[in-house]
């Protein structure tokens, strides 16, 4: 999908998709394509979702995407693209608790979401959205984690919005 949105597309779209998969896997393999259909990586643009919240409570703002998150780590490809990103060991432990809907949740890492989302007070925020740049999102794409301030995360992140 990747390499064929690098020789055809202006762009590409990623959820769940964190920095360190977006720098080794994502940039890599639109370029090598791109490359070698002899365009270049100017006008291309990769767009990374990143699930943000301007908060004093990090353990709520966890566990309410915790809650969002089951799903992806059922289905094929998002479990191939979480273990190719170092997360084996959570999916592992979503694994082992099937059937235990609480435990499903908790087996969704604290060091993945940290990974994942932009989440703290404003330097955090503003900090976990460049992580994404740096690691060559384009545009990375702040979105509302739930039960959290939303208006107040765009604010932190855009100052003067």
């Amino acid at each position: 999908m990747l390499g064929l949105a690098g020789e055809i597309g202006d762009g590409v779209m990623g959820w769940l998709c964190n920095p360190s998969y977006i720098r080794d896997v994502v940039v890599p393999a639109v370029r090598a394509r791109r490359e070698h259909a002899g365009h270049t990586m100017e006008v291309f643009e990769i767009v990374a979702a990143v699930p943000g919240a301007l908060t004093d409570d990090l353990a709520g703002a966890y566990e309410a995407i915790r809650g969002e998150l089951p799903t992806y780590f059922s289905l094929p490809f998002y479990r191939t693209m979480l273990e190719n990103s170092g997360y084996g060991a959570d999916i592992a432990a979503f694994d082992a608790a099937q059937g235990d809907a609480a435990a499903m949740r908790q087996a969704i890492s604290d060091d993945f979401l940290d990974a994942l989302t932009a989440v703290g007070d404003e330097p955090a925020v503003r900090s976990g959205v460049e992580r994404y740049r740096d690691a060559g999102a384009t545009v990375p794409c702040v979105g509302p984690i739930s039960r959290t301030d939303f208006d107040a995360t765009l604010r932190a992140r855009v100052p003067g919005r």
